[in-house]
């Protein structure tokens, strides 16, 4: 859901991202249906990381792009991101 305000400066509307975000190499970046990859992958009962991993990816670049120079610092960021969140 976003939360649109109005700038007292400019008088415009201002919305603000609520888009979930992970750190990759350093960066946020907003990933689309973050919360629900995760319940998904957890789902699966998976145990390696590796598949883990993989699965994460998938389904977020189903919804974003990935730039194929990164998808194994993204791949990992998702990983970290759904260790932490378990």
């Amino acid at each position: 859901m976003k939360k649109d305000k109005e700038c007292r400066k400019c008088g415009e509307e201002l919305v603000i991202d609520e888009t979930p975000k992970i750190k990759v190499n350093g960066k946020d970046v907003g990933i689309n249906d973050l919360d629900d990859i995760m319940v998904k992958v957890s789902g699966m009962n998976l145990t390696d990381d590796g598949e883990i991993g993989r699965h994460l990816l998938r389904l977020v670049k189903e919804s974003d792009f990935v730039p194929s120079s990164v998808e194994k610092e993204y791949q990992q960021a998702l990983l970290e991101e759904y260790k932490n969140r378990l």
